[in-house]
């Protein structure tokens, strides 16, 4: 456990995250230009607690810090606490730090068979942005969030912000849920053509830890000739309801899944992916 969690005042679930981003380990790297003041683990405390205190920028994080001593003292902040530019700075690199330590967190459960990668599942879902929206009606009002982008969903309806693509593991008999890889896009971009390169890092991940995917599953959005051919380039079968055309012939792969999911047993294989809308749920809700 980390060392330097030493207050009372910090919530439970803040300082779980915390102690398990110490036991990382971190690559070696070059440094040039600006003196090494802050580490990778360091900030990326710092950004845990801007998650769990649902902090809306990063100017309010660092004042966050700068007020309450314990947090920025858990964080392994002594004395300096970082400015909002920094934060920016680092923000923009965050991406490959959190793929680093996520590796190590995916190792370690699959050295104790906590998760099975024979089968995943793909999904999508919207986030409303924070703000003002666009207007079509009046194009003279400008939005909070200018990469924002307005997006349609069955259950939702029009969503104006962004949308989040995620690609996880299953529940199975003695094996849990986790994300595995997932692209956050503006609300507008199809599912479809975020499939692909999903499955191209999933595949990545399994390879390197010797294992492989037999099933993908996915919703109808997913119903697309390139995205079955690359599932079967893969040797993995893709199990989606089959949209129907007239007039249009059903290709071979095409027509197992029709059938697969049209059967009994298919179904009930299919059911599978309910759990993980739950999950996208949970997580929206949660960050």
């Amino acid at each position: 456990m980390a060392i330097n969690i030493v207050t009372e005042n910090i919530p439970h679930l803040t300082k779980l995250l915390i102690s398990i981003v110490s036991g990382f380990h971190l690559r070696t790297r070059k440094l040039f230009g600006r003196p090494y003041i802050y580490s990778e683990k360091t900030i990326t405390k710092a950004f845990i607690v801007m998650v769990y205190f649902r902090l809306r920028s990063l100017r309010s994080l660092a004042r966050f810090l700068s007020e309450h001593h314990d947090f920025a003292y858990a964080c392994g902040l002594k004395g300096i606490v970082p400015s909002y530019r920094t934060l920016s700075r680092w923000f923009k690199t965050l991406d490959s730090i959190l793929w680093y330590f996520i590796y190590q967190v995916i190792a370690v459960l699959v050295k104790y068979h906590i998760v099975s990668f024979n089968i995943i599942s793909t999904d999508s879902s919207l986030l409303e942005a924070k703000g003002k929206p666009s207007q079509k009606i009046n194009s003279n009002i400008i939005p909070t969030d200018k990469d924002a982008k307005w997006g349609f969903s069955e259950s939702r309806n029009w969503v104006f912000g962004y949308k989040i693509h995620l690609t996880s593991t299953v529940l199975l008999k003695n094996k849990t849920l986790i994300p595995l890889v997932w692209i956050i896009t503006p609300a507008n971009c199809h599912d479809s053509k975020l499939f692909i390169p999903l499955m191209e890092k999933a595949t990545n991940i399994v390879l390197a830890f010797k294992r492989r995917i037999y099933f993908s599953l996915g919703d109808k959005g997913y119903d697309h000739n390139e995205n079955y051919y690359f599932c079967s380039k893969k040797n993995i079968r893709l199990v989606t309801p089959v949209r129907r055309f007239k007039k249009k012939e059903i290709s071979k792969i095409k027509l197992w899944a029709k059938c697969f999911v049209d059967s009994f047993e298919g179904k009930a294989f299919y059911q599978i992916r309910a759990d993980n809308d739950v999950y996208l749920v949970k997580l929206k809700t949660f960050f």
